[in-house]
């Protein structure tokens, strides 16, 4: 996964499939993203993701908790119903609002 700045935002373009492997590339990503002296908020496209894994929703969410200590945000745009029913299906339909 790319990081690309775009009008002071960092953004994230999210494979169609994000499982175990991309999950931990994702978290690698927004570990890069969050140490960046931008200050910017970051956005992940997530408008053509198929299939998104636990650990993945795990990943998200605790970044947006590592980014709002930094004062800083944390932004899924696109998410496709498999993103939301994912979400949705462990109970976090509301986070996922939080950062939607």
């Amino acid at each position: 996964m790319e990081l690309e700045v775009r009008d002071g935002r960092v953004e994230v373009a999210l494979p169609a499939v994000i499982d175990l492997p991309a999950a931990a590339d994702l978290r690698d990503t927004l570990l890069d993203a969050l140490a960046r002296d931008s200050g910017g908020d970051v956005v992940l496209k997530a408008d053509g993701v198929e299939r998104i894994s636990t650990a993945a929703v795990q990943v998200v969410l605790a970044a947006a908790s590592s980014f709002r200590a930094a004062a800083r945000r944390i932004e899924v745009a696109g998410a496709t119903p498999p993103v939301t029913e994912a979400f949705r299906l462990l109970g976090l339909g509301a986070e996922l609002d939080l950062v939607s």
